[in-house]
């Protein structure tokens, strides 16, 4: 009869744990909105509505961030009431979006009465439930480099949220990660992790593609936590397109034709891979 008991215990729990996380979906974890901004930039008002009366999550969603955010493009107000009742509804049907947004209505006071402490769960659970943006923005608050008062600032805690907004892709978390180490902000100065977080933030999906190429083409110059490689160097500071014009021209007087040839074939082999023109344009793909 115990051994019944425990078990019954024991699946209520999981029952429990389950139904709080089972149902949680997220839209867009795509912390710069590029994502986003290119699948609805040419959706109509009208058709925002439509599928949120259909019961579409993503038209619900984009219907409360409108009223949310205003749009001169739809002649749509801000209306913090409207955006509540639709992004409340949303994270009740478990769209993990939509608490981000609530923690900021909340923050700020927008369409709901002001309340860190309501504002900082949402947060943190948006966070819980692996949705980048909170993740980022919870480590900034830990870093106290914004959202005064939401929490005390944790370094510990800061580098854990960035890391795991890092592993959703999110370069701007890689770059922070990579000037604790560079700078020895709340930890011992490591160039050579340094370096991995800017290699790593090369790789990483969401935000400017070059965010980190100027870090990358000084430290492969200057042998900084990597070993000196004026090929890759050279690279680096041509897929910055003219921004790198004077690294390579300093970098010219040390290389042979050959090491420079190499260095601009792998930044065209980067640029073809990624279809951008550093410079403009775009390169069609097959």
């Amino acid at each position: 009869m115990k051994v019944m008991k425990n078990l019954f215990l024991i699946l209520l729990v999981g029952l429990v744990f389950w139904s709080s996380t089972a149902f949680s979906t997220i839209i867009y974890n795509d912390p710069s909105e590029q994502e986003m901004r290119d699948e609805t930039w040419d959706w109509s008002f009208e058709k925002i509505k439509k599928m949120s009366e259909q019961g579409d999550l993503k038209g619900k969603y984009i219907l409360g961030i409108t009223y949310l955010n205003g749009s001169n493009l739809h002649n749509v107000k801000e209306d913090g009431k409207k955006a509540f009742v639709i992004l409340k509804s949303l994270w009740d049907q478990g769209v993990v979006d939509a608490g981000y947004s609530l923690f900021s209505m909340y923050y700020k006071g927008f369409g709901v009465d002001k309340d860190r402490g309501v504002a900082l769960s949402y947060l943190k659970e948006a966070a819980e439930k692996g949705y980048a943006l909170a993740q980022r923005t919870l480590a900034e608050a830990y870093q106290g480099k914004d959202y005064e008062g939401l929490v005390k600032k944790n370094q510990e805690k800061a580098m854990y949220w960035y890391e795991k907004a890092a592993d959703q892709g999110d370069k701007k978390s890689a770059m922070e990660m990579a000037a604790l180490y560079y700078y020895g902000k709340g930890v011992q100065k490591n160039y050579e992790k340094t370096f991995d977080w800017l290699l790593r933030c090369s790789q990483l999906k969401y935000g400017d593609e070059t965010m980190c190429f100027r870090s990358l083409a000084r430290f492969y110059e200057e042998g900084i936590g990597t070993d000196v490689d004026l090929v890759q160097a050279y690279k680096y500071y041509d897929l910055r397109g003219s921004a790198g014009a004077e690294g390579k021209q300093r970098l010219s007087k040390q290389m042979t034709k050959e090491q420079i040839e190499e260095a601009r074939r792998q930044s065209l082999e980067w640029q073809k891979e990624h279809n951008v023109r550093i410079g403009g344009g775009f390169f069609q793909m097959n």
